[in-house]
């Protein structure tokens, strides 16, 4: 229910653009690294799963940077 609301009020104009833009940003940080495998999500907040998820998440971005720079 209450995405829902946060929803109408973005489309309303409540929120400016940017503020989505940045939202969809974050999302996809997180997101991309998980959805690749890389990251896994961890099943409860032990300091060691914790540590997976975000080495992951680390390793996944430095990967792609080093793609990116290699290709340029």
């Amino acid at each position: 229910m209450q995405y829902a609301l946060v929803i109408e009020e973005a489309m309303r104009g409540g929120m400016r653009i940017g503020s989505m833009i940045l939202l969809v940003l974050i999302v996809l940080f997180f997101l991309l690294p998980i959805l690749a495998g890389r990251a896994p999500v961890p099943g409860d907040i032990r300091a060691h799963e914790i540590g997976l998820f975000i080495g992951g998440i680390i390793g996944y971005w430095l990967d792609v940077l080093r793609t990116v720079f290699a290709a340029v």
